[in-house]
């Protein structure tokens, strides 16, 4: 769980990264409340196998700069 500011969005963006035989998977929640906090599934994206790293953090960074993600604050969670 992320501390929540009063009235601040918080967004959780978890990436997958896959390898050749792995799909890679991206996923944004939206946190409510603190506690118990509370969780909307926002985005969800599987990328095609195979996609070069460079192609999938040049999209991460696009969605990450995205209006509605700037209205909050982002934590990053890769694996």
């Amino acid at each position: 769980m992320i501390s929540v500011e009063e009235g601040k969005k918080v967004f959780l963006v978890g990436l997958d990264l896959g390898q050749a035989q792995d799909y890679t998977a991206l996923i944004i929640l939206e946190q409510y409340g603190a506690v118990p906090a509370h969780y909307h599934l926002r985005y969800i994206k599987r990328f095609p196998l195979k996609t070069p790293y460079p192609e999938i953090m040049d999209y991460v960074v696009r969605l990450l700069k995205s209006k509605e993600l700037a209205e909050g604050r982002i934590v990053l969670i890769v694996d």
